[in-house]
């Protein structure tokens, strides 16, 4: 029997995110065929760690210290580098977000991997006007320099793919994928959830992600606030952790809603609040895609979301979207129409779709087959 190609997923932060949602969807898909480790500078943790090991898939930590974030890079560089010369895989996926990080490539085309692939998930940045243009000259300017130790170009979007490679070279879109029974429409969980946040019969409407400048929830949480004072029988679930976590509380506190809006923390089972809620927003300033709107459909709910979630998120044809710098009020205008749509079955629509993570993972397969055949 041959042995299994060895597979390295290399990102920089690991951390319950759709990034990692992607890596532990595609790898336990793949685990019977390739010899996989998952490669990390910086471990947060994932709710997706226990489901990753049970396949026989190592996590490694490559910070062994505090993390200073992007700062790390050349250290992180330094790192694989050593990692790559005792491991000696025949691919390194890279899934990024900025031309910075595609430096992982050059340590490992340095290395000779022969298949090296840059995955770019993401498109755009978060902090002030400053910081951002700072942060976008950087990535412009280094995205001609590195994109060549990339043997493979993919990205999750046609918004990705133009934020990540420059124009004179190819890429591939290759779908999110998603677990689609993880998400199900549940009365058992729905009924469980309601009770335990005290719902009764109120309107729910729910977000999932990180809680970030990127994500847009304080938008969310104002917006809200006005809806409530028209309709009191109305709650709020935001289920993520994230930087911006305290100063939602604080908006929350500061507009006497606790009652109503709950920051739930890292919540384990997400289907479990789509399935207790009744409607789903998405207000992100910037999304490479916009896989929980994928997430939200499975399940049934009728989406609000801003003009940067991706066309091709909307399975269903039918979410309301709205610019993401909309006043808070527009918003609330569009939690009503949003409010008066009636959960579907879009199951049907989502497996046939080509995001199911068995869909993608063979497509996956085939692409690494096929570049490894050509070198």
């Amino acid at each position: 029997m041959s042995e299994k190609t060895k597979l390295i997923h290399f990102t920089y932060t690991w951390t319950s995110s759709g990034v990692s949602g992607f890596i532990s969807n595609i790898s336990r898909e793949l685990a019977d065929d390739f010899d996989q480790t998952i490669v990390v500078w910086e471990n947060r943790g994932t709710v997706f760690d226990d489901e990753i090991k049970e396949k026989g898939i190592e996590i490694v930590t490559l910070c062994k210290g505090n993390s200073h974030g992007i700062l790390d890079l050349p250290l992180a560089c330094i790192t694989f580098r050593s990692y790559l010369k005792k491991n000696k895989p025949d691919i390194v996926h890279l899934h990024c977000s900025t031309s910075l990080e595609l430096r992982i490539l050059r340590v490992a085309k340095d290395a000779k991997v022969p298949v090296r692939v840059a995955h770019c998930h993401n498109a755009g940045f978060e902090g002030n006007k400053l910081a951002k243009y700072v942060k976008k000259e950087i990535h412009v300017a280094y995205k001609d320099e590195y994109a060549d130790y990339a043997t493979m170009r993919l990205a999750c979007s046609k918004a990705a793919g133009d934020w990540m490679f420059p124009e004179e070279y190819s890429y591939e879109i290759v779908k999110n994928a998603i677990d689609v029974d993880r998400y199900l429409f549940s009365h058992e969980k729905r009924d469980a959830v309601r009770a335990k946040y005290d719902l009764g019969d109120a309107f729910t409407f729910c977000c999932t992600g990180r809680l970030s400048e990127q994500k847009n929830q304080a938008v969310l949480v104002e917006a809200f606030a006005r809806y409530h004072q028209k309709h009191p029988d109305s709650a709020l679930l935001l289920a993520g952790d994230g930087p911006e976590k305290a100063k939602l509380a604080s908006m929350i506190s500061s507009y006497g809603i606790e009652h109503c809006a709950k920051l739930l923390g890292v919540v384990q089972d997400v289907g479990s609040i789509l399935s207790a809620s009744d409607a789903y927003v998405l207000p992100s300033r910037f999304e490479g895609f916009g896989t929980a709107v994928l997430e939200a459909q499975a399940n049934g709910l009728p989406c609000l979301v801003s003009d940067t979630v991706s066309k091709e998120a909307d399975l269903m044809g039918n979410a309301i979207r709205n610019p993401w710098d909309a006043s808070a009020a527009l918003w609330t205008n569009a939690m009503e129409i949003v409010a008066e749509r009636k959960r579907y079955d879009g199951i049907d629509v989502v497996r046939t779709s080509g995001y199911t993570k068995e869909r993608v993972a063979s497509y996956l397969a085939t692409l690494y087959h096929s570049a490894l055949t050509e070198k």
